[in-house]
């Protein structure tokens, strides 16, 4: 069965309707699970997921670095509290080491060019054409989209050659074919989560990722600490990319509550060498999870004022 001709509106009924219920917890986790199949039997991974737990991304590039007292500490400051965990709590939710496995040494592999202008980058956050793009609503990329955040939750749909992955960060999503007879995209089409094509090697999702815009950065979560120095951050903030990004991901079962993410990172143009992380990304969440509207610009009045130069601080809105 294919879905060549479906229109949008079908297409996504369809896949609402293919869901399966939510799985009961098991034992965590083995590399050896032997996930449930689909009709169609390929390994199941449909369903509602929440992020994985906090964890750094990178060990930072230079010398510890003290926030002044009283700073915004970024990740782990008002806004996180919203949220559970506690990305402070030093519990079974909260993990120390960081998400890169290779290099062994846990930092992002930049070109000494590449390393400067990132510490150029996170300088000047209060210019607009260095600022975060996700700040400015733009698409989070990958594997940035698999990063634990608070405000992001997931959906898996699979349908007979294609695997749909519904964010709730700013309603991304991503129709991954399973099929190699597309031909690639033409060099000049770009987009922001690139153009993703996957396969199963035998109950590991497996997705090469290409095509993407250079207006992303592949990775970042939370928020990095106020005024703090790229070479002390452990976020990933100021990390880009070029239009070589190529990035291999493996999603892979662990328990029946518990994807796997490793995701690889290639770029010739800014890295030294393609570098790796991995982490338990997504956790089943409970019965009756949904994804949840996403207004990313509304009420932001700093954003405002960096994209249009006006003072919003002067405006009012009447209630009557």
């Amino acid at each position: 069965m294919t879905c060549r001709g479906v229109g949008p509106l079908a297409f996504a009924i369809f896949l609402l309707g293919a869901a399966p219920p939510v799985a009961h917890a098991q034992e965590h986790g083995s590399a050896e699970f032997e996930p449930p199949r689909t009709p169609w039997g390929d390994p199941d991974f449909r369903g509602y997921y929440l992020p994985g737990p906090y964890q750094p991304l990178e060990a930072p590039a230079g010398d510890l670095w003290v926030p002044p007292e009283g700073s915004n500490r970024g990740q782990g400051a008002a806004f996180s509290r919203f949220f559970e965990p506690d990305p402070d709590d030093t519990g079974p939710d909260f993990l120390s080491s960081p998400m890169i496995v290779d290099p062994p040494d846990g930092k992002v592999p930049l070109q000494p060019w590449a390393a400067e202008r990132r510490r150029e980058i996170m300088a000047r956050q209060d210019e607009l054409a260095l600022l975060d793009p996700r700040v400015k609503c733009l698409p989070s990329a990958l594997p940035r989209a698999h990063l634990p955040v608070g405000y992001n939750t997931y959906q898996v749909l699979q349908v007979p050659g294609y695997v749909v992955m519904l964010y709730e960060w700013n309603h991304l999503s991503r129709y991954i074919s399973l099929s190699d007879d597309r031909p690639p995209l033409p060099p000049g089409i770009r987009l922001g989560m690139g153009d993703s094509r996957g396969r199963w090697e035998g109950s590991t999702l497996v997705v090469e990722t290409t095509h993407f815009t250079t207006n992303t950065w592949p990775v970042g979560h939370g928020a990095p600490p106020e005024g703090a120095p790229a070479s002390a951050l452990t976020t990933g903030h100021g990390v880009f990319h070029s239009g070589d990004l190529h990035v291999t991901e493996r999603f892979t079962m662990t328990d029946a509550d518990t994807i796997r993410y490793r995701a690889t990172i290639a770029d010739p143009s800014v890295f030294t060498q393609p570098w790796t992380i991995e982490i338990d990304a997504l956790r089943r969440a409970p019965e009756g999870h949904m994804l949840f509207e996403y207004a990313c610009h509304e009420g932001n009045g700093r954003n405002l004022e960096l994209m249009t130069g006006a003072d919003v601080s002067t405006a009012r809105v009447g209630v009557r």
